[in-house]
């Protein structure tokens, strides 16, 4: 089934209907959903479908030329975008070219063969031309960034994202809520991921099945992530360990991978351009040296923190004992899960820039948090909406909101301030004309 990408096929159906020359790169990480996107899109239009392989450039034109003419027959690229000019000049045509950065690491002249007849027919062609393709460092470098001689001359492009929380949800709805929000845990909002637990079975059988077994889907996906974007992997490999091991600052990361840090940063900046690392700092300090590095991706941090440290402890005959293991420790993670599905909620009735805060209280001297912040720029005013979340299994009461109120004081910077609280349980009836305070429960979030 097709879930949860309404909006980006919209997207390129309103292209699509412009008539025009469109020449639009698709991109995301590998599983997203790209391919099948776009061949939902292609599905009753003219055109082609053609997925570049890890062969030679021959080989894969070849293959493209029997799709375009029909029969098995060689071609060079300048003849079969002829052909492609020719068929498009006074119809819409689609071409579609997937995992087209493999196509460039076996021939770096396929950008200027393509420059060059996007120059040449884009006046007066009816074509609509995507490339897609799963290595974001190349898609952003060689097809978007302004040293490619592509630059400037797409008319739009599609950076496909994970399913939020809300897709997510419908994919899994055969799992009792609880279960569901686990393995969105576990995996995020990768469809191909999440189509793989199968609700006839427990989330513990899921777990043996997908992570533990030898041949299971996910015991080797995380270096397959890792190959798409680098070269070397090895010291990536390293600097996400470190982080899942609890090292979010440079000089931790540098005590146990043994580089200086300026490499590190260096390091850290590829990963969190592709959107496997995050950096944080506090809302009120953007610019300042405290900086802490998460995980971004949900399924590399559980494999990083939960999976792969135990991988190796025990046989088959051990499984169960170890999956028992990793939900129990799982379980304790469950709260930064709910922070991350509220912060997608927080963004949603208050768009802004989401962050978080940290500093200290003058009058206890106590490090103080607040877990989200959305802050919006409004008629020359800063406005922040600060929010608290609970994932506990009692209700929330005044003394939270309490809390929250004096933190929100410790902030710098904020014309206007509004209160936020999450509760995983509801909350009791000290809350009960509580004012000015935003209240949702997981119910309210999940059921909007």
């Amino acid at each position: 089934m097709f879930y949860g990408r309404e909006r980006e096929l919209r997207l390129l159906e309103d292209r699509f209907n412009s008539g025009r020359f469109e020449f639009i790169p698709v991109y995301g990480r590998r599983r997203v959903g790209k391919t099948r996107l776009l061949r939902e899109f292609l599905k009753g239009r003219e055109g082609i479908f053609f997925t570049a392989k890890s062969t030679n450039l021959k080989s894969n034109m070849d293959e493209l030329a029997s799709k375009v003419y029909g029969a098995n027959v060689s071609a060079t690229l300048e003849s079969i975008l002829a052909t492609i000019e020719e068929r498009s000049r006074d119809r819409r045509f689609v071409l579609i070219i997937d995992e087209y950065p493999r196509l460039l690491h076996r021939s770096g002249h396929v950008g200027d063969v393509l420059q060059e007849f996007i120059d040449r027919i884009h006046d007066d062609s009816k074509l609509f031309l995507i490339l897609c393709g799963s290595s974001m460092s190349i898609m952003e470098h060689e097809v978007l960034g302004y040293r490619s001689p592509l630059y400037g001359r797409r008319t739009g492009s599609l950076k496909l994202l994970p399913l939020d929380v809300w897709g997510s949800m419908e994919i899994l709805n055969g799992f009792c809520r609880e279960d569901a929000l686990r393995i969105y845990g576990m995996v995020g909002g990768i469809p191909m991921y999440l189509c793989l637990f199968d609700p006839m079975r427990s989330l513990k059988d899921n777990l043996i099945r997908l992570f533990l077994n030898e041949d299971s889907f996910f015991r080797n996906e995380h270096l397959m992530t890792l190959i798409e974007e680098f070269e070397r992997p090895s010291t990536y490999y390293s600097l996400l360990g470190a982080v899942a091991s609890g090292r979010t600052r440079i000089n931790e990361m540098s005590d146990l991978i043994d580089l200086d840090a300026p490499t590190i940063s260096k390091y850290l900046k590829r990963l969190e351009s592709i959107d496997l690392i995050v950096k944080r700092r506090p809302v009120d300090n953007p610019d300042g040296k405290h900086t802490l590095y998460m995980i971004s991706d949900p399924f590399l941090r559980f494999q990083f923190s939960r999976i792969l440290p135990v991988l190796d402890d025990t046989g088959p005959d051990s499984y169960g004992d170890l999956a028992d293991r990793i939900l129990a420790s799982f379980d304790s993670d469950m709260g930064h899960v709910f922070e991350s599905i509220c912060a997608e909620h927080l963004h949603r009735v208050h768009p802004g820039r989401v962050g978080v805060w940290w500093g200290p209280d003058p009058s206890t001297k106590r490090m103080e948090e607040i877990d989200l912040i959305s802050t919006r720029e409004s008629d020359g005013k800063r406005v922040g909406w600060f929010a608290e979340c609970k994932f506990r299994s009692s209700p929330v009461g005044k003394d939270v909101v309490e809390t929250l109120i004096h933190r929100i004081s410790l902030v710098k910077g904020y014309d206007e301030t509004y209160p936020v609280i999450y509760s995983k349980m509801g909350f009791n009836e000290s809350l009960s004309g509580c004012e000015g305070v935003e209240l949702y429960t997981l119910d309210d979030i999940l059921n909007p």
